[in-house]
């Protein structure tokens, strides 16, 4: 039955799904600290543009604001009395010893923001901050962790979005004087907004991820300063500037990249992201959508329209632990009579493995969706369908396919390899196997050399 609800949300969301991209969210605040300020962005897929800031570094400039955005990496700098010193951190790998080493040298982070490949961490000298924590984490673990750090005086003053977890940044010492967080769609944004400056507060910062807008807010010591945002692309150099006039600057930058990397070990989402909504040469476009849970559903749009996803969630019996809830890793119990008598666990037989993902910890599931029909198998081997087939949503008797014409019998999406083209670094056991290719050695699907699996076409399902 939980397959037949979470095809069901597919169904009901993929449309909605279909229509997320990142977004370029700029927060512009009467802020008499921010100077001369000046602003670029690379490009969408382009590197980071270091040579502009090292021309500005040279006119006594600070990195103010960054972040990734659709427009790709999106800088300001300003002159700021409150900066006497920065340094960037620009690479795919987590620095935790650079970090170490900047907080001892009296440094904190000022911007962080990450792409689909590589972190942008800023960190600087700032006069008025006495103290900083960060941590990523999944939304209801980072919920206990701020309240508890709140009420010892930090704030949130950076945050973003990596691999299904949230990275906050806490400040001691900012401006920030009291703080509170919405969270908002793209429907309600506005509204909400519109709803907080009502209450006499002030927008902190806006982040977005997975379709939702987190939005930290409250007090300053700059009181009821004016504030100004825009979501928009287009005509961004004419808003920025005319805001600039009436002595308005940036404060903030924001966007979201909902596939990035990151460092994240989430047991959920152990694949490796190639890249946000690309296409392929075979017109395919792909993308991922990461869940609060800390699993994730891999897309592809294939030409016709229709929709292959494949999704990976900490397992709901045991909740990602791999072992037996019902014996929890026992094995068995002894039993009181006659002296002590073991009895194996009924359940999983005496393994101690949960039976449910079969100890792997994540459950998969493979769907296709076209024309309000989906259908699709999970790593059990039980075959689903909903809308359409049986029309109950309970376990199918027929294979899933669909009617495809190539002139030359050989399926469009697969080339008649059986198996999906999208390789995956770890896959759930299934009496469906995956293709599995060990390393070093060349794969019969795409010609990697590494260590990689295939799920099975869900087009023609052969093999």
């Amino acid at each position: 039955m939980r397959y037949f609800l979470f095809l069901c949300f597919f169904m009901s969301n993929i449309h909605h799904i279909l229509a997320q991209d990142n977004v370029t969210f700029i927060l512009m605040e009467a802020n008499d600290k921010l100077k001369e300020q000046t602003w670029f962005y690379s490009g969408s897929g382009e590197e980071l543009q270091q040579s502009e800031i090292k021309k500005y570094w040279e006119q006594d400039k600070y990195i103010t604001a960054a972040s990734y955005t659709e427009n790709g990496w999106f800088v300001t700098m300003s002159q700021n009395d409150n900066f006497t010193g920065q340094s960037y951190h620009y690479s795919s790998s987590w620095p935790t010893d650079w970090i170490k080493e900047k907080y001892d040298a009296g440094h904190y982070i000022t911007s962080i923001t990450c792409s689909e490949s590589k972190w942008f961490i800023v960190m600087s000298k700032v006069k008025n901050y006495t103290g900083q924590r960060y941590k990523q984490d999944v939304f209801s673990k980072l919920k206990v962790w701020y309240d508890k750090n709140r009420d010892e005086g930090y704030y949130i003053t950076q945050a973003t979005y990596s691999s299904g977890k949230w990275l906050w940044v806490m400040t001691k010492g900012s401006e920030i004087t009291s703080q509170g967080y919405a969270w908002a769609t793209n429907d309600n944004v506005t509204q909400k907004i519109k709803q907080i400056w009502n209450e006499g507060n002030r927008v902190h910062l806006v982040e977005y991820a997975d379709g939702e807008y987190f939005i930290p807010y409250g007090s300053t010591r700059r009181g009821a300063a004016k504030q100004s945002y825009t979501f928009r692309t287009s005509g961004i150099s004419d808003w920025i500037s005319k805001n600039w006039q009436e002595g308005i600057s940036i404060q903030y930058l924001g966007g979201g990249n909902p596939t990035s990397s990151g460092s994240s070990t989430a047991t959920a989402s152990r694949t490796v992201t190639t890249g946000n909504n690309t296409t392929n040469d075979t017109g395919r476009r792909s993308w991922r959508q990461n869940n609060p849970n800390g699993g994730y559903v891999d897309y592809v749009q294939n030409p016709d329209g229709s929709i292959d996803a494949t999704a990976v969630n900490p397992c709901i019996i045991c909740g990602g632990s791999k072992v037996c809830r019902v014996c929890n890793g026992q094995g068995g119990v002894m039993g009181r009579a006659y002296g002590g008598t073991w009895y194996p666990c009924k359940a999983c037989g005496g393994s101690k493995i949960c039976q449910s993902c079969r100890g792997q910890g994540y459950t998969t599931l493979v769907s296709h969706f076209q024309n309000g029909v989906s259908i699709g198998y999970d790593q059990n081997g039980n075959v689903y369908s909903s809308g359409g087939g049986n029309g109950s949503g309970s376990p199918s008797n027929s294979t899933p396919s669909r009617s495809t014409s190539t002139g030359s019998g050989v399926c469009p999406d697969c080339g008649g390899k059986g198996y999906r083209p999208e390789s995956y670094r770890y896959a759930a056991s299934s009496s469906f196997a995956p293709y599995h290719n060990t390393g070093g050695s060349t794969c019969n699907i795409c010609g990697g050399t590494t260590d990689h699996y295939h799920y099975r076409c869900t087009t023609c399902k052969r093999h």
